[in-house]
Order: structure tokens, then C-alpha cells, then sequence
């Protein structure tokens, strides 16, 4: 107990396998990493294009 406060099981019963439960684990933890690699992509894609439109200003 934190501070006197009692937590309650709020989780439910699982209706995957243990083994059902892992490989959606590792699914998730695999499509974040696809999502967190396009992010930078469009940061990099932006930083480019910026880079590119200040070099066609400057002339």
C-alpha cells in the first residue's frame, strides 16, 4: 500500500494464450518502432526541404 490507498485488480481475465499474449507483445513493440522510424523520416524529409527552399532563396 502507497500512502494507505488500497489498489484494486482492475485487469481482466486474458482471453489470448501466454503465448498468443507474447507474439501480440512483440507485434506491438514492432509496429512502434515502424511508426517511431517514419516520424524521423518526416522530420529528416522536412529539415530537407527546408535546407532545399533557403537554398533557392538565397540565390
Amino acid at each position: 500500500m502507497i500512502n494507505g490507498d488500497k489498489k484494486e485488480d482492475t485487469t481482466q481475465p486474458s482471453i489470448l494464450t501466454q503465448e498468443q499474449d507474447a507474439v501480440l507483445d512483440l507485434y506491438i513493440t514492432h509496429i512502434d518502432g515502424i511508426f517511431e522510424e517514419m516520424q524521423l523520416a518526416e522530420k529528416l524529409q522536412v529539415e530537407i526541404e527546408t535546407m532545399h527552399l533557403k537554398r533557392i532563396l538565397s540565390k
